[in-house]
């Protein structure tokens, strides 16, 4: 059943046949309900489901970071989500395979901000006790200082991000959190650059696994 939010010439909510519809970033939405296919999957269909759900499982926890790092990519009124959009560009560039063929997400090439500005060139990233230190070079960062954004992230357990306690033109920055004090966990570090003068983004950089 669909509800018609707008009259008998409205857009439509819900399942009609084969039709589905619903919105996305204010737009209305149908598709067509994907077809039952009976014959086995081939060994590439199996490859691209693998590599759908090893994409789905290392976001599940970026929501928020992607919805904010991506929405100059996906702005609001776009047909596709900046989750979605954040999906693609893993599904396309960031999978690796290992020794038995297995497609994994390499965080080495995970964009968790995109954007056009000149990204930090990141000199060092420590984390000990329960502080994470960050050094960036500022020679490429005179003329727009920027906010520096740092996201430290348990893959598919947790994630936490700082944005705004350092500039881009101060070279360091020091974050207390208790995230950092549980050693057992590998925490992996993008760090970028967002000025929010004109609400522009960097691509993130990997900061490496501390």
């Amino acid at each position: 059943m669909a509800i018609l939010k707008g009259g008998i010439n409205g857009p439509f909510s819900g399942k009609v046949g084969s039709i589905v519809g619903y919105e996305l970033n204010g737009q209305a939405i149908i598709r067509s309900l994907p077809q039952v296919v009976k014959r086995a999957p081939s060994e590439l269909t199996l490859i691209n489901r693998m590599r759908m759900k090893v994409v789905s499982q290392f976001l599940r926890h970026l929501k928020a970071p992607i919805a904010f790092g991506y929405k100059n990519v996906a702005p609001k009124g776009s047909r596709i989500g900046t989750f979605q959009s954040a999906q693609s560009y893993l599904f396309h560039n960031a999978i690796d395979y290992d020794t038995e063929n297995v497609p994994y997400v390499n965080p080495e090439k995970v964009l968790v901000f995109r954007g056009d500005m000149v990204p930090p060139q990141l000199i060092n990233v420590e984390r000990r006790d329960n502080k994470l230190y960050v050094e960036w070079n500022t020679d490429a960062c005179k003329g727009y200082p920027a906010a520096v954004i740092v996201l430290a992230y348990v893959i598919e357990k947790s994630c936490v991000w700082n944005e705004g306690a350092a500039i881009s033109t101060d070279g360091k920055m020091l974050w207390e959190h208790t995230q950092f004090s549980i050693k057992e966990d590998q925490v992996h570090i993008y760090v970028g650059f967002y000025d929010m003068l004109h609400d522009k983004f960097s691509d993130s950089v990997y900061g490496g696994c501390v």
